[in-house]
């Protein structure tokens, strides 16, 4: 129950996976949204292994370019202390979750969100369900989703899903998402690129 350590890997090739659609980023219509990176979820990783480090560098890198280019910068956080009825079927796959007074559910310090930033309280795999994303999207007239975070074959494909099942185009990237394993890792970045969005490296 709950979430194993996971051992380094090197991140998948993007140029390994073909992509189905050739759609193009832009800027007035996209927002990126950082996906699950809390102390909880992270610390399934060797911190001071080149796995955490490369993703965080990149994640770092993008967020500082869509806030150039004014594209919206959103957060998904699990709460702590979740009840049983809130975390329903997740506690029969992954335990109670994150627990109570502990500052496991803090985003984690090198991406710690700003003032200007948005949060979102997130209750399962994807960042659209039991949330206010897609209304905040519709909001923003924006229609196009940057997926990074963790872990790319549970939360991020799934939220990749959901965007494209609401019409709105999902950009996974190769190497600003980790995984348990390169295994997992590719799956997730093959099945969006054939059925759902467009995977990218940073």
């Amino acid at each position: 129950m709950g979430i194993s350590k996971i051992a380094d890997y090197v991140l998948p090739e993007v140029e390994a996976v073909s992509n189905r659609v050739n759609w193009d980023l832009e800027k007035d219509n996209a927002v990126l949204l950082i996906h699950d990176m809390q102390v909880y979820f992270t610390d399934a990783y060797n911190k001071g292994g080149k796995l955490y480090k490369t993703i965080i560098e990149n994640i770092q890198a993008i967020k500082v370019q869509c806030i150039k280019q004014g594209i919206p910068v959103i957060y998904s956080a699990q709460p702590e202390g979740q009840t049983q009825e809130q975390r329903g079927l997740q506690l029969d796959f992954w335990g109670e979750g994150i627990p109570a007074g502990g500052k496991k559910q803090d985003i984690v310090e090198e991406l710690g969100p700003s003032d200007m930033d948005i949060l979102i309280t997130k209750w399962r795999y994807s960042a659209f369900e039991n949330t206010d994303l897609e209304v905040m999207l519709k909001k923003m007239k924006r229609n196009q989703i940057i997926i990074t975070g963790i872990y790319a074959h549970i939360g991020c494909l799934t939220t990749s899903l959901a965007a494209y099942m609401k019409n709105i185009k999902p950009f996974m990237i190769a190497d600003a998402t980790a995984d348990f394993s390169l295994i997992k890792h590719r799956m997730a970045l093959e099945h969006v690129s054939q059925l759902s969005g467009l995977v990218l490296n940073t």
